[in-house]
């Protein structure tokens, strides 16, 4: 008797239902996080863009998404650094290299162009930056345009916005 006692006691102790829910499978965690990454994209041996940031998400089959302080060096076919952005966020696109940037994006080039918006797209096969959000360009005489959706080269110098507003107080001679 008293061992049938022990033997229920024992066999009531474990509980399937709270191991179950209570514990995270491993399926519930990122696969790959990485501190401090450092990301190059290149053609022909050539860099074309050099990105970093805090950390690094990437799961299997998924976007390698760039978190906190992300900073991309933009090169020339040359690799010759032509600008660079900053922003909070990115994820690089795995099949086709190309890099999503959103939130406080500033793009400067090496003659001091500024393109400031809260996302953009680096085209890696066309080397473009684009934009659809509002923007704000500020040329290298200090010429400051505003407008919404931009398209432009990857050094700033061949550039349109897409949607203009706001008026320019420079006169023509």
């Amino acid at each position: 008797m008293i061992w049938a006692i022990i033997l229920i006691v024992f066999l009531s102790c474990n509980s399937r239902d709270i191991q179950q829910t209570d514990i995270q499978g491993v399926e519930d965690f990122n696969n790959n996080e990485i501190e401090n990454p450092y990301i190059v994209i290149t053609r022909e041996n050539v860099p074309l863009v050099k990105a970093s940031s805090r950390f690094l998400v990437k799961d299997e089959n998924t976007d390698a998404i760039l978190k906190g302080l992300v900073k991309a060096d933009f090169f020339d076919d040359n690799g010759i650094q032509i600008s660079q952005l900053t922003s909070d966020s990115a994820h690089i696109d795995q099949r086709t290299n190309n890099l999503y940037a959103y939130g406080n994006v500033k793009v400067v080039s090496d003659d001091s162009v500024k393109l400031f918006s809260k996302s953009i797209l680096w085209d890696n096969h066309y080397k473009l930056i684009t934009s659809n959000d509002s923007v704000m360009f500020t040329s290298a005489d200090n010429d400051t345009m505003y407008g919404v959706g931009f398209e432009s080269d990857m050094d700033l110098t061949k550039w349109k916005i897409k949607k203009p507003r706001g008026v320019s107080g420079k006169t023509k001679f």
